[in-house]
């Protein structure tokens, strides 16, 4: 499923990049009138505290941290034709797994995040905004004991060019057996608005 998922959403947006329908924000300052948009958005994050270690046969070990992870996001972005600003709201699904192919282990959450970003000139910008964490599981897979975080909510800022940018997010997971556990991440986004 999380590769069908994620093969649907890529090949949507490279078929809207091959017919040059793509761009971050409008060249020459802002659009003549209020736009509004679909946003596709793909990130590859690391970071946040260890929650597991993983030992393979061949000696090898993989670290899965509480913020690292892939996430495929849609939603919707707004641009004022009076003011050189983007607001977006995208609902994701974030995921990382381990290297083994026979294993269903690791974290899965729902992102639903909001962001204003201020264009700069040659289409560049920056954003901020608040991210919510929801349904935050580490799945065990019969190997250790799996684990339910509690909802979090914390914030991200990033910068960029057009479609691509680096964004940090903080924010902190908790649950009884583990306690708080940091989440905070950073990395690339590729976001396409429409």
């Amino acid at each position: 499923m999380h590769a069908r998922l994620m093969g649907i959403v890529m090949t949507g947006a490279m078929a809207l990049a091959a017919a040059g329908r793509i761009e971050a924000a409008p060249s020459g300052g802002g659009p003549d009138r209020d736009h509004f948009g679909v946003v596709l958005e793909v990130d590859g994050e690391f970071g946040g505290d260890n929650i597991a270690q993983v030992y393979y046969t061949n000696g090898v070990t993989q670290d899965i941290r509480a913020g690292q992870g892939l996430t495929l996001a849609v939603g919707a972005h707004y641009q004022p034709a009076s003011l050189p600003l983007d607001f977006t709201a995208t609902v994701g699904y974030k995921f990382v797994r381990t290297a083994a192919y026979n294993t269903n282990l690791g974290v899965d959450r729902v992102v639903v995040k909001f962001t204003g970003a201020y264009l700069l000139p040659h289409n560049f910008w920056v954003d901020a905004g608040p991210v919510w964490h929801t349904d935050v599981k580490f799945n065990g897979d019969g190997y250790v004991p799996d684990i339910s975080f509690d909802d979090a909510v914390g914030g991200s800022v990033g910068a960029g060019w057009r479609w691509f940018g680096i964004e940090y997010t903080r924010i902190r997971y908790k649950s009884a057996l583990t306690g708080t556990v940091d989440g905070s991440s950073v990395g690339a986004t590729f976001a396409w608005k429409f």
